[in-house]
């Protein structure tokens, strides 16, 4: 057999191929920010669509009273369970192929849901469809914070990335009631199992592939359980305790070892080695700040998108595709205003705008407050959803800018899927408490009002615990949210005359092409400030930017102007 030569090897066809595709990945680089928009667009959109169809899925499945919340608490729950496990995987194995993963995973088991035959064969395979998603959304975040350095690149992206989120809540409720007035609730899955194929193929030419690590990375097989299992126990318990009671003997015991299974999941991660969610991670106060406003901020957002649909079908008796059409100036104001913040942003302080936003999301709930049969659509609603869209705007946006501005490329996965475990676990909680007051509003089970405008009643009285929830994040924001300072991009000075710093004054765009030796002519500048620079896999743009911005600083210590 010939053993070919390093010269035969270098000029071997395939490697040219693989070189060309690269350069290809790299010219394409820009179209990353979109490919993983576009995924989390089609996973809300697709969970949006669900909860517009639930009836005509419940009526041609023949779903028992009982197992129609299944329809969506299948996919929540699994969704929810795996988001920590699947971001830090990314982190592990790598972001690219666990994005990539999510997506076919997605796709398959959507393709699944459209054909099923039963009840029993929906709920299991829309709860796998969930895992999907679970791997998508967190690394979709990571792979946008690890490409763009921090400052104003990274919020424009995640402006974007945020408009793309908004858009799809509303486009999965028109898009529900046009394609269940026309071919049926089944293209819901399948367009979307169609999408995620094609973002599929997308993805394998826009992303770039990162060099394989060194080391084989270890899992924390006994945290990911223990995570998995708990935060599986608690979505459980806050969804079914709207049915049973929250004190109910079927939903305490499950609640009770939910906690006792996250408090081993703690104690597990300050023991092991190498742990599934770093414990130093809540040691960055912005981050911690950030996961319970985006609790709260979910509990509201969920909440008035319910509710303003079931005051639509419900008080106003709209159809499907009349409900859709009232929530547009709300998807199309979604682009706008997140596209305009997401070029403001950079320029001005996150506190005062989350307080405003949080202020403003008070009010819009407020207005529908007052919302009954005869009021009209443009008196109230209308004005309500403009307000409300720029609310979500200037708290959500700064609050996601803020989660994963002071984490490591290294944790931005975990960042991600916490940060998403967050709103996860808010939007159950809080439909469970607002569903409690609507209900026992209109009256007990025997006395109860089964539909129409006289709902009103308990709907009311849910928009008014909205108004509560947005001053409860006002304050929560005012009190332990810090203040900052308009975040700028790192610079280099140029009179910086050690040799191993000019390496790092690249743009962003090309830091993917830094090579290895480069990197590691910074070490001995970088630990100036105690802190050694990791010349390992995790290296990219926003890695460069933080480390030249500490360099800078260390060298305007030792002038004395600091």
């Amino acid at each position: 057999m010939k053993t070919l030569t390093m010269a035969e090897i270098s000029q071997n066809p395939f490697q040219d191929d693989l070189k060309g595709l690269d350069r290809l990945r790299q010219k394409l680089r820009p179209a990353l920010l979109y490919v993983v928009s576009f995924a989390q667009f089609f996973d809300i959109v697709n969970g949006a669509s669900v909860s517009v169809a639930i009836l005509p899925i419940a009526q041609d499945l023949h779903f028992t009273v009982p197992q129609v919340l299944w329809i969506l608490n299948a996919y929540t729950i699994s969704f929810a369970g795996l988001l920590l496990v699947s971001g830090r995987l990314g982190d592990l194995f790598g972001h690219r192929r666990m994005f990539m993963f999510g997506l076919f995973w997605f796709a398959l088991w959507a393709l699944v849901v459209s054909f099923s035959t039963s009840p029993i064969m929906f709920i299991l395979a829309r709860a796998l469809q969930g895992m999907g998603a679970a791997a998508t959304v967190p690394t979709a975040m990571a792979l946008i914070a690890t490409t763009y350095p921090a400052g104003p690149e990274r919020t424009k992206a995640f402006s974007i990335f945020g408009a793309f989120g908004g858009l799809g809540a509303v486009v999965g409720i028109l898009m529900a009631g046009g394609l269940i007035a026309s071919i049926g609730w089944v293209w819901i899955f399948r367009i979307s199992a169609i999408a995620a194929l094609i973002l599929l193929a997308l993805s394998f030419i826009v992303i770039p592939v990162l060099p394989a690590k060194t080391e084989k990375p270890k899992v924390d097989y006994l945290g990911a359980i223990t995570a998995t299992t708990g935060v599986t126990g608690i979505v459980y318990y806050i969804i079914t305790g709207v049915e049973y009671g929250w004190g109910n003997a079927k939903t305490i015991p499950i609640f009770v070892v939910a906690l006792a299974l996250i408090a081993l999941f703690i104690f597990i991660e300050s023991r092991v080695q190498s742990p599934l969610m770093p414990l130093r991670i809540w040691k960055l106060k912005s981050f911690t700040t950030s996961v319970i406003l985006a609790f709260v901020s979910m509990a509201k957002f969920q909440g008035i998108i319910y509710y303003a649909n079931m005051t639509f079908q419900e008080v106003y008796e709209w159809s499907p595709l009349k409900t859709a059409l009232g929530f547009l100036v709300h998807a199309l104001l979604a682009v706008v205003s997140f596209t305009v913040l997401g070029r403001m942003l950079p320029r001005l302080s996150l506190k005062p705008l989350i307080l405003v936003g949080f202020l403003l999301r008070s009010g819009s709930a407020l207005m529908f407050a007052f919302v009954n049969e005869d009021t009209s659509y443009w008196a109230l609603p209308f004005p309500a959803f403009i307000i409300h869209i720029l609310g979500v705007g200037l708290s959500l946006l700064p609050i996601q800018i803020t989660a994963v501005r002071d984490a490591e490329n290294k944790d931005q996965g975990l960042v991600g899927a916490l940060y998403n475990t967050g709103l996860q676990l808010g939007a159950p909680f809080g439909l469970a408490i607002l569903n409690v007051i609507a209900i026992s509003t209109n009256g007990n089970i025997d006395g109860a009002v089964r539909g129409g405008p006289a709902l009103a009643k308990g709907f009311h009285n849910a928009f008014f615990a909205m108004v509560a929830m947005g001053l409860f994040g006002f304050f929560l924001s005012l009190v332990i949210l810090p203040w900052d300072k308009p975040v700028r991009p790192a610079t280099v000075h140029k009179n910086v005359s050690t040799p191993s710093l000019a390496s790092t004054a690249v743009p962003a765009h090309s830091a993917s092409t830094i090579e290895p030796k480069d990197l590691e002519e910074v070490v001995s500048s970088s630990e100036v400030i105690g802190k050694p620079f990791s010349a390992g896999n995790d290296i990219d743009a926003s890695t460069i930017g933080s480390h030249s911005e500490k360099i800078d600083r260390a060298d305007d210590l030792e002038k004395g102007r600091v």
